[in-house]
């Protein structure tokens, strides 16, 4: 005997249909087929002579002709059928019953099997499919699609605080929450409330998701989960009654966790177009203030967003009483990375002598996520050279591929480009070395990573919380390198240099126009959809021009200094095609930092 259907697919109302629909598709034709059978009478078969001689005689007392098919109704009540498919024949046979008064009659013809079959499923399918569209359009009215789903509120989160590390600012921040939702007499004591809404704003990565989860364990209540985008449908209205559910939700299982992802999905600035598809995004928005204004002082409800755009939120939505703090999750520091990368060792198998240290110092500006990629890349790497452990060269290579991307190994450039590219290369190097304010060369190499044809890598001993102006000059220039390398060496100039040049460019504009390193004074342009004339432009642009041909000139000078240095790196790099640092330091004659030590 055939096991009964899983309960949880009877219950799921899509399985259901898709097994309703499944039968019809099934069941149709054979019931067509059985129609049929039922409305054709049995009737004996007979040829044509034996029909001629019913028609000369008299025991026929009714025919019926249905196209090329000729029934006689005999007067003992059997039926005999002849097809007779000429039609001189028929008319013959015919005009001999019609002498001998037999009653004639002409009937339609009626459809085959086929044609019955199809008569009956067609509109059965048409009913399911109807049927179907009407119910998965009510789904996406309601809100029961698989668009928007609530994490299980009924089990606790397996993220803790352990998990999270880096961020200890953030954590403190939540741990008022937290205490409120396990004891809330202590804060009731005095007349306080808790917050109702805490934002959590920052770069991607740095775990802003990972700390709501593990704010709803600590404190040990269910966690409602959803999406800024999931709010949003094709049907008008959908987003508020799905604003509606949530906290209708949130209010029967209290006290509780709500936290709602990319809330700059929902919540940016009202009135911004007169379109239907922004007037669906203001009233859905309209609908959560009113939610989060309607809580009850002691309903235990808290909501946690996370958004890497603070900027567009609408000002009612993180005004006091609605989001009442604003809790900004920071790219860690060297300490702070040491700590997220012994979180991610866990279950690796490093060598004993690599030393995580090493590693948060020579990530500065990695994500908490990037530095999860970076040890998994490593780890990738050990197994693809059949290693026991994650060694030092298989983070080296790890974040050479996250920084200058994967080498182009089925990629070759004949002598004269690469002699190009090691001279621009080895440009960039001298300029770099001599800048006492910029961070130091790590690796210079002429393969092909991702879309360059050469990278020149360079790592801050520091994390650096202040750019001086000395400092961004010195990455001007040291951007500058390539071409002044180009300029003096090759005495011609490559497309090579379009990014640096790019790059070089847009940190003087904003020394110009945000941080007022310029002649022009402490200005400020502000958002781009602000008018400014066009005298203070054409100013900008001249103070950026002049920044840039200054550094260009300095690193111009430079190269001519080094030229001999820089054919030294250009010989080891056409025999190597990568340089580390120590060998750069011999080939411009200077000593290493340990060397110094």
């Amino acid at each position: 005997m055939p096991s009964p259907l899983p309960k949880t697919i009877l219950r799921s109302p899509k399985a259901a249909l898709t097994l309703t629909a499944g039968l019809l598709l099934v069941l149709a034709p054979i019931i067509a087929v059985v129609l049929y059978q039922r409305q054709s009478a049995p009737a004996q078969k007979i040829n044509y002579s034996q029909l001629y001689s019913l028609a000369e005689g008299t025991t026929a007392a009714l025919v019926t002709i249905e196209g090329d098919v000729l029934t006689v109704q005999a007067k003992d009540e059997s039926l005999l059928q002849a097809t007779v498919t000429s039609e001189i024949a028929r008319q013959g046979v015919v005009e001999l019953f019609r002498k001998n008064n037999v009653p004639i009659e002409f009937q339609t013809l009626r459809p085959g099997p086929l044609a019955s079959v199809l008569s009956w499923s067609i509109p059965l399918l048409t009913f399911a499919l109807v049927g179907f569209i009407g119910w998965r359009a009510y789904c996406s009215m309601s809100g029961r699609d698989g668009s928007f789903n609530y994490a299980d509120s009924s089990n606790k989160q397996n993220v803790t605080f352990a998990d999270v590390a880096g961020v200890d600012e953030a954590k403190a921040e939540l741990a008022e929450t937290i205490e409120f939702l396990r004891n809330p007499s202590r804060f009731g004591r005095l007349g306080g409330r808790v917050p109702r809404g805490i934002m959590l704003a920052g770069r991607p990565g740095t775990g802003k998701t990972l700390l709501a989860r593990a704010a709803a364990n600590e404190a040990a209540v269910p966690f409602l989960s959803v999406s800024g985008a999931s709010f949003q449908e094709k049907f008008a209205g959908v987003g508020a009654a799905r604003v509606r559910r949530l906290f209708a939700k949130a209010r029967k299982i209290s006290p509780c966790v709500v936290f709602i992802d990319e809330i700059d999905a929902l919540g940016r600035r009202r009135g911004r177009s007169s379109d239907s598809a922004s007037t669906d995004q203001d009233q859905t928005l309209n609908q959560l203030l009113i939610e989060m204004d309607g809580f009850d002082q002691n309903s235990r409800i808290v909501i946690i967003a996370s958004t890497n755009r603070p900027d567009i939120l609408d000002q009612a939505l993180t005004r006091p009483g609605r989001f009442d703090r604003q809790i900004i999750v920071n790219l860690a520091d060297a300490r702070g990375r040491e700590a997220i990368l012994r979180v991610h060792a866990h279950g690796l198998h490093l060598e004993p002598e690599l030393d995580l240290q090493w590693i948060a110092r020579g990530t500065p500006g990695f994500s908490g996520a990037e530095l999860a990629n970076l040890m998994n890349e490593a780890a990738i790497a050990a197994t693809r050279d059949d290693s026991e452990a994650i060694a030092r060269k298989h983070i080296e290579a790890a974040r050479d591929r996250i920084l200058m991307g994967a080498e182009r190994q089925g990629f070759r450039m004949d002598d004269e480009e690469r002699y190009a590219t090691a001279v621009h290369e080895a440009g960039h190097v001298a300029v770099g070395l001599s800048a006492k304010h910029g961070d130091p060369i790590h690796k210079v190499s002429i393969l092909p990573r991702g879309q360059a044809l050469g990278v020149t890598q360079s790592l801050p001993e520091r994390d650096r919380l202040m750019k001086k102006r000395e400092y961004l000059e010195d990455q001007i220039a040291t951007l500058l390198g390539g071409r002044a390398a180009e300029q003096i060496l090759l005495s011609t100039m490559t497309a090579g240099a379009s990014n640096d040049i790019e790059r070089a460019v847009e940190i003087a504009r904003r020394m110009v126009s945000e941080f007022g390193m310029s002649p022009l004074g402490p200005i400020h342009l502000g958002a781009s959809d602000v008018p400014h004339s066009q005298t203070l432009l054409d100013r900008i642009e001249d103070a950026t021009a002049e920044i840039i041909n200054e550094q260009l000139n300095r690193a111009c000078d430079v190269v001519r200094a080094e030229e001999g240095a820089i054919a030294r790196l250009v010989s080891r790099l056409l025999e190597h095609e990568t340089v580390d640092s120590d060998e750069i330091l011999e080939c411009f004659a200077r000593q290493s930092v340990t060397e110094a030590a």
